[in-house]
């Protein structure tokens, strides 16, 4: 299942994807990461990888859904593929009587 993660325009907001628990049963580590945005308007920054966790600034400018990609290579050439989306909500939109 994606997860998706609420977000409204203008904001950047930090995301992070912790492989400790996986490489610690494949006894192995994360040797190297990539981001990317498959779709939507999303910017994504300052991407870093430290003790097997990847960690980047997402930044999104207008209201739509983006879709993120997170490519993991682990140092036994195994690849994670890790997929979240965005969802990017206008603080100016009213809100009816049903609360939406």
């Amino acid at each position: 299942m994606i997860q998706t993660w609420p977000q409204y325009e203008g904001e950047a907001t930090q995301y992070s994807v912790d492989w400790n628990v996986k490489v610690s049963k494949l006894s192995t580590t994360v040797n190297s990461v990539a981001w990317s945005v498959e779709s939507g308007s999303a910017l994504v920054s300052g991407e870093t990888l430290a003790s097997n966790v990847a960690t980047a600034l997402v930044t999104t400018d207008s209201v739509d859904c983006s879709l993120i990609k997170l490519t993991a290579t682990f140092a036994d050439s195994q690849i994670d593929v890790h997929y979240f989306k965005v969802r990017v909500d206008d603080p100016k939109c009213s809100v009816n009587s049903r609360g939406y």
